[in-house]
């Protein structure tokens, strides 16, 4: 918790144990921060509770707390609000807590709770596009921010590595293969389009030469069921392989690959069956098994087994699901997906909990669309074509911070337009290039300083501006941030701090002249910029971008 809020918290439960009031302290900011760095309505809150007029009690905790030095000063106004000035001394804490902690300011203790992530989860049939990047960045960011939190993450990749989107797959490189080798041959009915396809087929090429030239297409796959094999399983290994590549590029770790192909070597997807079967959570209709998902508020019950045989999309992932938990025994199950699989939620927590899980065991928070925009209009080229733009081709228009900064910065339930043009911007425009610019230039100032400045254990900081109260108070509220963010898994939430302390510091950097004759209270206004940057960086590292020391 805040260094503030804790104290604050702690005198007021104090006075109201010993008013012999009762009610919950809620302790915010209040509206006009120059005139009180903290508020609390309890009294307002908690009246009725108390059989006391808002103002009674607000008086009496005034009285009760006013002397306190914490407190610079205490009041009371109408209809019952208590307001708290703190005392100069008391900012001491903040910058010689964070300096001491550094990297570890604002990290919560371990918690003992473990959360299990699925992120990314791309088919294996192409390159990472747009979508992907987004659902990976606040992905990896909900990551990076739950073990700041205190929490022991793990994070998977789902590969669905079987099923006809690889035979289309296989299909559409081979198809591509004998082109490469300047075959006349007509394209299959379905397929799929893209440059990478070419870059792929290349590949094949580069291995086997000439080696299948004798093998066609027919019947939308290739006529050979050995060939076919190796064009299926080269296939998956190529994309994944770029797959990883891609999200290594892009500061995204996973920690497990799952294969759906495996489970069914493995017979896992019938086990689970059995296991319904066994306890009666299934039933035969049309020649189809159903499974009873409406024993859990799913709207109609679902097909586990097709009249022929085939698996639906939820046999397969229900197994994949009951998998991760018996490997890995977490406490919390998270899949990040795309906002288009928001009718699928129900149905699949339905389905472990018809396996004796807990119901809530599993959340799955949806992504929306993000839209490129260019020119103030929708942007869909891509030198790779496809119907997509791929990742690998913002990586290198862009770069990584400004997607990664960007795709986070927006809350993941809401869609948003991704403006390609802003992000290239090197102004204060440009949210990524203004937080960057922010340890820039604090980290000059720290540097031209560095052999005057006087240890922060010698020094009885005296903070004078009402801009350096707002910072600090600030920059204690990291800790709390971090919190609500894990709590929530809401990393635009990062984002929104990063923006307002680097808005507090070039205004502060434009106000005020940092560097003067007086040592000793140039020491001070540079162990604050010490600390801005160091939060910064902090926070940076929460949404995976980079701190910039020179721009």
């Amino acid at each position: 918790m805040n260094i503030f809020v804790n104290k604050i918290n702690d005198i007021l439960r104090k006075a109201i144990k010993e008013l012999d009031y009762i009610g919950e302290i809620i302790i915010e900011r209040p509206k006009l921060i120059q005139d009180a760095d903290f508020a609390t309505n309890f009294a307002l809150i908690n009246a009725k509770k108390n059989n006391l007029t808002p103002l009674e009690i607000a008086e009496a905790i005034v009285k009760k707390i006013q002397k306190n030095e914490m407190f610079e000063k205490v009041e009371f106004v109408k209809p019952g609000f208590i307001n708290f000035r703190i005392n100069k001394p008391q900012f001491n804490s903040v910058i010689k807590e964070i300096n001491i902690l550094k990297e570890n300011y604002g990290k919560s203790k371990r918690k003992n709770f473990l959360y299990n992530l699925e992120l990314v989860s791309a088919n294996p049939t192409g390159f990472l596009h747009v979508g992907h990047a987004r659902n990976g960045a606040i992905g990896d960011s909900v990551a990076r921010i739950l073990k700041f939190a205190g929490y022991d993450v793990q994070t998977e990749y789902y590969t669905n590595d079987a099923g006809n989107q690889i035979n289309i797959s296989a299909t559409t490189l081979f198809y591509y293969y004998k082109k490469k080798l300047g075959c006349k041959i007509d394209a299959p009915d379905e397929m799929y389009g893209g440059d990478m396809y070419l870059e792929i087929a290349q590949k094949f090429v580069d291995n086997y030469g000439n080696k299948f030239i004798e093998i066609e297409i027919e019947n939308n796959k290739i006529n050979n069921k050995e060939v076919n094999e190796i064009f299926k399983s080269k296939s998956i290994f190529y994309f994944m392989h770029e797959i990883k590549k891609q999200l290594k590029s892009f500061d995204i770790n996973i920690d497990y690959y799952s294969s759906e192909a495996k489970m069914y070597e493995k017979n896992m997807i019938e086990d689970v069956i059995k296991k319904y079967q066994e306890l009666d959570k299934t039933y035969l209709k049309d020649n189809a098994l159903w499974l009873k998902t409406t024993l859990f508020g799913d709207d109609k019950d679902r097909v586990l087994k097709k009249t022929d045989g085939s698996y639906t999309y939820i046999t397969p992932d229900i197994a994949s699901h009951v998998d991760r938990i018996k490997r890995t025994l977490a406490n919390k199950y998270v899949n990040l997906w795309g906002g288009d699989h928001h009718g699928y939620i129900i149905r699949l927590r339905s389905g472990l909990a018809l396996l004796g899980y807990d119901f809530n065991l599993l959340d799955i928070d949806m992504i929306q669309m993000v839209r490129l925009i260019k020119d103030g209009k929708e942007f869909k080229m891509s030198k790779r074509k496809g119907t997509a733009v791929w990742l690998i081709d913002l990586l290198e228009m862009v770069g990584k911070d400004a997607i990664r900064y960007m795709l986070v910065s927006k809350t993941p339930s809401s869609h948003m337009d991704f403006d390609l043009d802003l992000a290239i911007e090197k102004n204060s425009v440009n949210p990524v290039y203004y937080a960057q610019y922010a340890t820039a230039r604090s980290k000059k100032i720290i540097i031209s300083f560095e052999e005057k400045l006087i240890n922060i254990e010698d020094l009885d900081f005296n903070f004078e501006t009402q801009k350096e109260r707002e910072i600090i108070i600030h920059l204690d509220s990291f800790n709390s941030t971090v919190e609500y963010a894990a709590n929530y898994r809401l990393p635009n939430i990062i984002c929104d701090y990063i923006q307002n302390l680097s808005k507090l510091f070039h205004s502060y950097y434009a106000e005020t002249k940092i560097i003067d004759e007086n040592i000793e209270k140039t020491s001070q206004k540079i162990w604050l910029v010490k600390s801005i940057y160091q939060i910064l960086t902090n926070a940076f590292n929460l949404v995976g971008i980079s701190v910039k020391d020179e721009m």
